[in-house]
């Protein structure tokens, strides 16, 4: 099977891996068929997004949910290594959309790819303050990504910088708040 390394998120993508066709795709995780997904996790998947396209399929074993999915310590992602763990991509419309699930067909995590203009105000002024706080960081991205903790309904979003040749990931509060910044 090809292994596939998937994000720093960031879906979360941490760090992240680009492929040609600017996917995301999940750090320690491999490819696998609609078949070989539980059924509950392509139900749950059916329920959500009745009309997703291009649908692609990831297996995570449990000790790499927190390299991809995990943004800060107090993100709690303990993974039950008794369980695997999938990341399921997508497009609809205009749609890019990676979701963390568990093998019960549980959404845990969820990125939804975004524009600049689809940004809160609040996180745009932010990033448009970034050389105050990071001197010498660019934002590189085009795309960003709007997270959501399925549990505590908590979102965030993701911005790409560049600093001397190095790619990290910022993460905002809906009001601005920076909340992290990862290699």
């Amino acid at each position: 099977m090809n292994k596939m390394l998937f994000l720093a998120m960031a879906l979360f993508l941490h760090p992240r891996a680009r492929s040609q066709d600017e996917s995301v795709i999940i750090r320690g995780s491999t490819k696998v068929s609609k078949k070989m997904t539980p059924q509950q996790v392509v139900d749950s998947l059916n329920a959500r997004f009745p009309n997703a396209q291009a649908v692609r399929y990831f297996k995570i074993p449990p000790d790499a949910v927190q390299k991809g999915w995990t943004i800060t310590k107090e993100d709690n992602l303990s993974p039950d290594y008794s369980i695997d763990y999938y990341t399921i991509t997508f497009r609809r419309d205009d749609l890019k959309y990676y979701g963390l699930f568990a093998a019960d067909g549980r959404l845990i995590r969820s990125k939804q790819e975004q524009t600049a203009n689809q940004l809160p105000e609040s996180v745009k002024f932010s990033i448009k303050a970034l050389g105050e706080q990071y001197p010498g960081h660019k934002v590189i991205s085009k795309k960003y990504f709007r997270n959501l903790d399925a549990s505590s309904e908590e979102e965030y979003y993701e911005v790409i910088v560049k600093k001397d040749g190095k790619k990290k990931s910022l993460y905002y509060k809906p009001d601005g708040t920076l909340l992290a910044l990862k290699d």
